[in-house]
């Protein structure tokens, strides 16, 4: 993994791949890559490092087709030997995904291998199977046949796209449980692992399903089914949303930070739409009700649990997408299952829903992408509409996750839900002053901690400061101090303490008065004014307590962000991570 961009029409094919790579970055990679064909011969170029690399030395080629792409060493480092574009004799191939029988494919080949990859297997397998079939069919047919043959030998996930040299006026796309988006426009298509990438109106957009061959022209296409019958994909649209496009920011996490106001109002719409009246309805009749997902969405279900606990009255269980799907199921009617996935692409995510499908269970997606693998497999889909987020770590999808569990659980017992919070979290954003972060930076452990609802938030602070800011931070429950942690705790300590629940607040405060007592220094974070606290406070606006979570996570947010900038990071692509986690 990470991005694909391949790009066929009148314009030149190497400029049109890089743009499109650029707008890929968000994803994060350690190498780029591109491929195209020029008198019959297939070129490649890579580049350690950012796609500019690539850019400058691409810069005085021209060409009709290409196919590109950003990776995130998976098998072998990053060198430019293990960065794709990869190749055979008449093939060069993208690919997202892993491919988990390769090194027995490898064994049975008889080739030479150049790189560490999973991938270049693909590229020698294909040629394998391309040599018996250019003895039967022409050639589009006998790349089609080849595909066919591939696919039947390759366990694991892929989305594949290549070039023939015998065949330049084509890009064949196929893929397996991971995303690829077909796109055609007028005199020129294009297809990309992530639809946003494909800049433009006029295009007519295509999701391949899993088995399915795409044959991509320069104004047309064709789609088959994995037996090589033709197949007939429903267009989808793509939905441009600008957001603060024009506003100055210096990254693009603190834009979407910034946009928390904007898209809590897009968000609020979904509270009448007809999926959520009708979900509302149906929820009295579920027995059980499971939220999975991964990192940050996971988060935001263990929120989910609390709020639906706390309105609705009934057990809520909140599971790992990576651990649901292989623990043990139990097949129970009535089942609920809520899947979270920011890209809702997320593999563990995306699988888990598949599992819970086969078991019986409803199922329901919160997502910020309507086109996506998850929305199409779920019964319910509720888009959290926070437009498009490019930085790696999630701010405004994570707030968004939790305003939609927020306002499913008020539509289900019919209470009117607070309705001004993109008012509030603007005045908020505005008016904070976080210039007292910086005598926290020398610190060497970071702790948050809280109760309740507080205690996902607590998570999430940790999880962001990690991604962000390469700190070692840990999350916890106020009340689990006691229980060890409390050990690690010295002057060397900052512990955030979020509260926001009354009905915990002197247990809470209990906590904060042990930590101090052991020297560490405190951040407190509340709306209550009435706390007798020498330390630094961040005091929060007044909003219902049981969506303060939305309030409260914002700050920890800025925390990461102002920390990772003194640190001279990058905070859009932290290291190692990537945006849409789509193998396990």
């Amino acid at each position: 993994m990470c991005g694909i961009f391949g790009y066929i029409g009148n314009d030149n094919a190497i400029c049109r791949v890089i743009s499109g790579l650029e707008k890929l970055e968000y994803r994060g990679y350690d190498s780029a890559g591109l491929a195209y064909v020029k008198q019959g011969e297939i070129k490649t170029i890579k580049s350690i490092g950012k796609v500019e690399n690539l850019k400058i030395s691409s810069c005085a080629i021209s060409s009709k087709i290409s196919i590109a792409h950003t990776r995130w060493a998976t098998h072998g480092s990053a060198t430019e030997k293990n960065c794709h574009p990869h190749t055979s004799e008449n093939f060069a191939i993208v690919h997202n995904g892993i491919i988990e029988n390769f090194e027995d494919l490898k064994r049975k080949l008889n080739y030479e291998f150049y790189s560490e990859t999973d991938t270049e297997v693909v590229a020698k397998l294909l040629e394998e199977k391309y040599r018996e079939c250019r003895k039967k069919f022409k050639v589009e047919d006998a790349v089609l046949h080849t595909i066919k043959e591939t696919q039947d030998c390759l366990k694991g996930s892929w989305a594949i796209a290549l070039i023939c040299k015998l065949d330049p006026k084509k890009i064949y796309v196929f893929k397996n449980k991971s995303p690829i988006v077909v796109g055609i426009g007028k005199n020129e298509s294009c297809v990309s692992s992530d639809i946003n990438a494909i800049e433009s109106d006029e295009f007519n957009f295509y999701n391949l399903e899993d088995g399915n061959i795409a044959v991509v022209k320069q104004d047309d296409v064709k789609f088959y089914d994995k037996n090589l019958n033709p197949a007939k994909l429903e267009r989808i649209r793509q939905v441009q949303n600008k957001y603060f496009e024009d506003e100055n920011f210096s990254h693009k996490m603190i834009k979407e930070i910034n946009e928390i106001p904007f898209s809590i109002h897009q968000t609020a719409k979904i509270f009448d739409s007809d999926e959520f009246i009708t979900l509302s309805k149906r929820f009295k009749k579920f027995k059980e009700i499971t939220i999975i997902g991964c990192g940050t969405a996971y988060h935001a279900g263990l929120y989910g649990k609390y709020i639906l606990e706390k309105y609705v009255g009934k057990k809520v269980d909140v599971v790992l997408a990576s651990e649901y799907r292989y623990k043990t199921k139990i097949k129970s009617e009535n089942e609920l299952v809520i899947a979270i996935s920011q890209s809702g692409e997320t593999a563990d995510t995306l699988a888990g829903v598949i599992l819970a499908k086969e078991s019986g269970a409803t199922t329901v997606a919160i997502t910020n992408v309507s086109s996506s693998s998850i929305t199409r497999e779920c019964n319910f889909t509720l888009l959290t509409n926070a437009g498009p987020e490019r930085a790696v770590a999630a701010t405004k999808s994570y707030v968004c996750q939790i305003y939609v569990l927020y306002l499913l659980a008020c539509k289900i017992i019919n209470k009117t839900p607070q309705r001004d919070l993109d008012r509030i979290t603007e005045k908020f954003l505005k008016a904070f002053n976080g210039r007292f972060f910086e005598k926290y930076y020398s610190k060497q452990k970071f702790f948050f901690i809280g109760r309740l609802c507080d205690s996902s938030t607590a998570f999430e602070g940790a999880l962001k400061l990690k991604e962000i800011a390469y700190v070692h931070s840990e999350g916890y429950p106020a009340g689990e101090l006691k229980h060890g942690t409390l050990s690690l705790v010295d002057e060397k300590s900052l512990v955030v303490a979020i509260l926001t629940q009354n009905i915990i607040k002197e247990k809470t405060l209990n906590a904060v008065h042990e930590v101090l007592a052991r020297g560490a220094d405190v951040i407190l974070i509340t709306q209550f004014h009435d706390i007798d606290f020498s330390g630094d406070i961040i005091t929060l606006p007044n909003v219902c307590q049981e969506i303060a979570p939305l309030v409260s996570v914002i700050p920890l947010q800025l925390f990461s962000y102002h920390y990772a900038i003194a640190k001279g990071l990058n905070p859009d692509m932290p290291r190692h991570l990537a945006k849409s986690v789509t193998v396990e």
